[in-house]
């Protein structure tokens, strides 16, 4: 939503839309108070927040109708599903425009993190729970078409702290594009004079942004060096991760009670038998949480009880693909399994592709892969739905919880009734490969995890969340999609949907916050603090391996190495560089979880938040025998180790 207000302290007279209980304040009510010309920046914000004494954090959010956006059909989006939430995103950007736009070149960018918790940061993101300064970076939004629209982005260098609370400043040495101070605004001018207003927002805020200014200056940035700060709360780890741990355990309850069963539709030969001998498709049965009995339909969406936590309704079919290698006849004893996750909104059929295959085989694990209910093939219907109308977006959103618990029901049937009936040895097989008729191939105390892109993406929440994987393999992929989207080959498409719906640059950048908010529960940003420990969500620590390409253009180098950060892993060495924040070791690293860099010599890619020029690095890591060769032993020691010649520099063959 755009609301144009006068701007206190700024030479030029805007139009102002004036408020209804105050007619001299010229911000509406029910907008933040604190922005020039949107209702809804800064974002996100404590005048969104009010306290509550039952919540983990002590606050709650409180977006009032109509400050959210409105699509071009005049429906305004529903507040309601985000303020369940006890805090805003610890993955999301904070984000705001200034009249005019902003000269880029002030600002702290990606290349010099450093730089943004110095004594001469032009931004300051400061943790106000501990009075530590945050690394972050700070850019412009390039795709917006007018300055006006122009949002600056702040983004954090690694997942902020659940439950904490932030102060964000923009100091006057960020400028305008014409090189003048920036404009500031009536609300924050009235903080900054202790001007009392009828904003009842502004005044229910006002003690806590006095609080976050005390904070700046006690940080080495008083008040008079600001054009722009305020506060936010970051909802609490419980919050986010209530929803997919309750329909975890409940999948696990009902699993107990009614033990897994699966159903054959297809079963066949896969070539001349050499790699993989054997694929079998079918179903198997998961609990469900959704309406409509699971339908892919419309209006299917995740079934919440009064305390907003997911409603058991039963058994469903969820479907599989599963591939056999021809090693695990041969084998003399049984061999792992290995859960494959699929890419973007693909299917678990995806389990049976080539490189796959290939993996499979190196690594001699059966291998399974199941769709990632949410954002799977069959799913593409409703996130298109949800692009030109927010109020829908939960098929998308909460639908993610359900394909978490198919992931982990998918996990329960290999272990037990797929590797003692589904992973045997035939009478058929005998002659071809000597293997005893009805042995059991698949040992169930070997259960690893392997994905790639957006199954690299969810796949470190499967891991997560799944109480007997031992070790997983995620590759171009990361955390924070709020940081991927734009900047991926896979984005323009999707955003010309979104913003023919909502056709204010601005407000597309504020869409994106928005989802990441709901993302949270469900990809990489909502666990990678705490995967590799196990402790909070129940389960044994486990370990996991990152693959990364240098120049990946579907998924950002950036959103790699923030979930890494994030996860306090080092990069594996010699490697082609060590991102920022991170430390290198030698391997091979006994019992640990790394980052692998390969090069495949892309040239570089932009430091915007544009989409890559097509680099082909995305598939990578998955097609090189050094990955395969790094996988196998990984699974079986638990050790990585460097497989490359040196440092991992592919296009020069040293990943052969």
């Amino acid at each position: 939503m755009r609301v144009t207000v006068v701007a206190l302290a700024f030479s030029s007279t805007l139009l102002a839309c004036g408020s209804d209980d105050d007619p001299t304040f010229p911000i509406e009510s029910h907008c933040n108070p604190l922005g020039i010309d949107s209702c809804t920046a800064p974002w996100p914000s404590s005048v969104f927040e009010v306290a509550d004494t039952t919540t983990a954090t002590g606050r709650k959010l409180a977006i009032p109708d109509g400050a959210l956006l409105t699509n071009a059909n005049a429906a305004p989006v529903d507040p309601a599903a985000w303020n369940r939430a006890d805090g805003f995103s610890a993955a999301a950007p904070m984000v705001t425009i200034f009249p005019g736009g902003i000269d880029g070149s002030t600002l702290v960018n990606q290349t010099r993190f450093g730089d943004s918790i110095g004594p001469d940061a032009t931004t300051v993101l400061l943790d106000m729970t501990t009075g530590e300064r945050v690394a972050h970076f700070a850019e412009l939004d390039m795709t917006a078409a007018e300055a006006d629209r122009q949002a600056i982005i702040i983004r954090a260098a690694a997942r902020l702290t659940g439950g904490h609370r932030y102060a964000v400043a923009i100091t006057r040495a960020v400028k305008s594009k014409t090189g003048g101070d920036l404009p500031v605004s009536p609300g924050f001018q009235a903080i900054l004079d202790g001007t009392t207003t009828s904003h009842p927002l502004l005044e229910a805020a006002r003690p806590r942004l006095v609080e976050a200014l005390d904070a700046l200056d006690a940080a080495g940035f008083p008040r008079a060096e600001l054009a722009l700060a305020w506060d936010f709360t970051v909802a609490s780890d419980d919050f986010v991760r209530r929803a997919p741990r309750s329909a975890r355990d409940q999948a696990l309850a009902a699993l107990d009670a009614t033990p897994s069963t699966y159903r054959i539709d297809s079963d066949a030969p896969v070539g001349d038998g050499a790699q993989i001998r054997r694929r079998v498709d079918g179903f198997f049965k998961a609990p469900l949480f959704l309406t409509q009995d699971g339908a892919y339909a419309p209006g299917t969406v995740l079934d919440l009880d009064a305390n907003g936590l997911p409603v058991l309704h039963g058994m469903y079919d969820a479907p599989f693909t599963a591939i056999i290698p021809d090693c695990a006849y041969r084998s003399q004893t049984p061999v792992g399994m290995m859960i494959y996750g699929h890419g973007l909104n693909g299917s678990g059929e995806q389990a049976a592709s080539g490189a796959v295959r290939e993996t499979a085989a190196a690594a001699c694990v059966i291998t399974v892969g199941t769709d990632m209910r949410g954002m799977s093939e069959r799913d593409i219907g409703n996130i298109a739905r949800s692009l030109t109308d927010l109020n829908v977006s939960s098929e998308i959103f909460d639908v993610l919880v359900q394909g978490v618990a198919n992931h982990v029901s998918l996990a329960r049937a290999m272990e037990t009734v797929m590797a003692t009936s589904l992973f045997v040895c035939r009478a058929e097989d005998v002659a071809a490969t000597g293997c005893t008729q009805g042995a059991q191939l698949a040992d169930p105390t070997k259960l690893f995890y392997y994905g790639l892109s957006q199954g690299h993406i969810f796949g470190t929440t499967f891991v997560a969340y799944t109480p007997n994987i031992r070790r997983g393999v995620v590759g171009v992929g990361g955390g924070n999609y709020s940081i991927m989207l734009e900047r991926s080959t896979n984005w323009p498409t999707y955003r010309q949907i979104l913003h023919g719906a909502y056709p204010d640059d601005f407000d597309v950048v504020l869409a994106i916050n928005l989802f990441q908010q709901r993302w949270d529960q469900t990809e990489t940003s909502g666990v990678s603090d705490i995967v590799l420990d196990g402790t909070p969500l129940g389960v044994a620590p486990r370990q996991l391996l990152l693959h990364m390409a240098i120049g990946d253009d579907q998924v950002p180098n950036l959103a790699t190495e923030w979930q890494a950060r994030t996860m306090g892993i080092p990069v594996l060495e010699p490697s082609p560089y060590v991102p920022y924040g991170m430390t290198g070791m030698a391997g091979p690293i006994a019992g640990g979880s790394a980052l692998v860099i390969m090069d495949g010599g892309a040239p570089p890619v932009p430091l915007t938040n544009e989409p890559s020029p097509d680099t082909g690095m995305h598939g990578l890591t998955r097609s090189q025998a050094a990955s395969r060769r790094q996988i196998d032993h990984f699974f079986r020691t638990g050790e990585v180790r460097n497989e490359c010649d040196g440092a991992c520099f592919c296009a020069e063959g040293k990943c052969d």
